[in-house]
């Protein structure tokens, strides 16, 4: 059976990567000041772009910029929230990190992440030649000018995906504790021996450190979530208008970026409750190598806290984000993203 020795030095390699966790982590004023003051160039760059013709759309364009500024200040104001939900049982995830499965699941999940930068960067290159044909063709030095701006703008338009990674990885970091929970039931199923009533009752204190872990990060991400949902489907539905009113490549490019984001983060998030609801089956199958009435109590204890079902990130602590309130809410944005154009028109 994979138990967690505490002899085995701890490994920091379940902890939450990336540029901004790592900021915060370190207390690198450094990174987060020019994180900080990214963001408020995009704003800047906002302001000075807004036209009074176009209001709505100008005005959205500050609003979003804008938003990712107050979560990246809201974050470094809350520190001692994100080092209490990384400390809290890390020690014992650490020496956890020999087990191959593990490591497996952080390293294939990590990859996915990573591609995001690219793909997020070279969105933005195009905008930046579709934007020099269209405006400085004429001019060698408008172009020469315009095409070393848009490379720059690119590289700092990646900030945004920087706060979106940190909220996917600590969606991450608290996934692993609930595979841990899976990983030491497989080991129990796989033993000849009969279930021995210590070892049952540390994998339940396992699920209840990975409930209590999650309701950290749930607190940390109390208004993170909600302005992250409202500005990423506020964007992708403008888009999409756009893209129906008349067809823009830019707006399609823009829609793409919000819809590839909001499947990584929305993936993550429902992960945590489907991850929670999994073991339901796994202590179920158990239940088979009982033998003892004391074993028989324990076994229940474990049910009736699996089938409460409320593990998992909410919004504002209202709505519990699951697979299925995903898949509800998706169905209906894509019905509101399809009606608007007729409403506007």
């Amino acid at each position: 059976m994979s138990q967690v020795d505490p002899e085995i030095k701890s490994d920091e390699y379940h902890q939450p990567s990336g540029l901004f966790a790592k900021a915060l982590k370190t207390k690198n004023k450094t990174i987060l000041l020019l994180l900080l003051l990214s963001f408020v160039m995009n704003s800047f760059e906002g302001i000075q772009n807004f036209e009074i013709k176009k209001n709505y759309v100008s005005a959205w364009r500050i609003l979003y910029v804008n938003s990712y500024l107050a979560i990246s200040i809201y974050l470094i104001f809350k520190r001692k929230s994100f080092f209490e939900f990384v400390n809290y049982f890390d020690k014992e995830i650490g020496v956890y990190m020999s087990n191959d499965s593990i490591r497996k699941f952080i390293g294939k999940n990590r990859f996915f992440i990573s591609i995001g930068y690219p793909f997020i960067f070279i969105l933005y290159i195009i905008y930046g030649v579709h934007d020099i044909i269209q405006v400085y063709w004429q001019s060698y030095y408008g172009l020469a000018m315009r095409l070393l701006w848009n490379l720059f703008r690119s590289i700092i338009y990646l900030n945004r995906y920087v706060i979106i990674q940190f909220i996917i990885e600590c969606c991450l970091h608290t996934q692993i504790c609930f595979k841990m929970v899976e990983d030491q039931i497989a080991s129990l199923k796989m033993s000849d021996s009969s279930l021995n009533f210590g070892e049952m009752q540390k994998i339940r204190k396992l699920y209840d450190v990975a409930i209590e872990k999650t309701r950290k990060l749930d607190s940390l991400l109390f208004w993170v979530l909600p302005v992250y949902y409202f500005t990423c489907i506020g964007s992708f539905q403008m888009n999409l208008v756009f893209i129906i009113y008349e067809y823009n490549p830019v707006s399609l490019m823009l829609m793409m970026r919000e819809v590839v984001t909001l499947v990584l983060v929305t993936f993550h998030i429902a992960n945590i409750n489907q991850l929670a609801n999994e073991a339901f089956n796994q202590v179920y199958s158990l239940s088979y190598k009982v033998e003892s009435v004391e074993m028989q109590n324990e076994l229940r204890f474990f049910f009736t806290r699996i089938n409460r079902g409320d593990v998992g990130l909410t919004i504002l602590k209202i709505v519990l984000i699951t697979p299925a309130f995903v898949t509800s809410f998706g169905t209906l944005s894509l019905t509101i993203a399809l009606a608007i154009p007729t409403i506007f028109k």
